[in-house]
């Protein structure tokens, strides 16, 4: 994966972007290097912006891996793997500890595959002809459009734990894993979810 091919402009330090994405160097990702994470962040902090090449080798299949199981489709995740590695090279000022950069990396990656997920929440694509609520925590099947019209009215965090479960497949486990919340609280919010669906579902049926 060759990300970042913007050969031929000059380039700034990380967090003195021009807004146009002109900052982004053409990386040598061959370049090899045994230097820590945090030695390299320092390097390109100070203008030594080749460095980053590094990190992006260390980290990009780590990052490609989490964000396919996210999003579960490729081309999203090539997205996302890239979005996540520009948004950390323009931020990378706002690191305070460079031996902190994986972590760091992965939570933007996870902010971004959440929002890759939240879009796929709109998708026309996912609207079917025939909208069935569970009344446990099962996956909702054959979405109407007033059905995914109800999604959308849903609290953020419950619209996004019912596109994870609901339009990409994802198990309760998964989806802690992604969001970073306890199990319990996904199996809560799901719930509060579908129970929100089902009473919007029905109003409206009965009009």
């Amino acid at each position: 994966m060759t990300i970042f091919p913007i050969p031929g402009r000059k380039t700034a330090a990380p967090g003195h972007s021009r807004g146009d994405g002109s900052n982004i160097p053409n990386f040598n990702l061959g370049r090899r290097s045994v230097k820590s994470d945090s030695e390299l962040v320092e390097l390109v902090k100070s203008g030594q912006v080749d460095a980053y090449a590094e990190l992006v080798v260390r980290y990009e299949r780590q990052v490609r891996a989490a964000a396919l199981h996210a999003v579960r489709e490729r081309n999203t995740a090539e997205d996302v793997t890239q979005e996540a590695f520009v948004a950390a090279f323009e931020t990378l000022g706002r690191l305070k500890d460079g031996a902190k950069f994986g972590a760091w990396l992965m939570g933007i990656a996870k902010h971004r595959a959440a929002k890759a997920v939240r879009a796929r929440c709109r998708s026309p694509a996912l609207v079917g002809d025939i909208a069935t609520i569970p009344a446990d925590n099962g996956p909702l099947s054959d979405l109407s459009a007033l059905l995914l019209e109800l999604v959308e009215r849903l609290p953020e965090h419950e619209r996004l734990v019912v596109g994870l479960k609901n339009f990409q497949g994802h198990s309760i486990l998964e989806i802690a894993t992604i969001t970073g919340r306890p199990p319990g609280t996904v199996t809560k919010q799901l719930s509060r979810a579908y129970a929100r669906l089902r009473y919007w579902y029905s109003k409206e049926n009965s009009r």
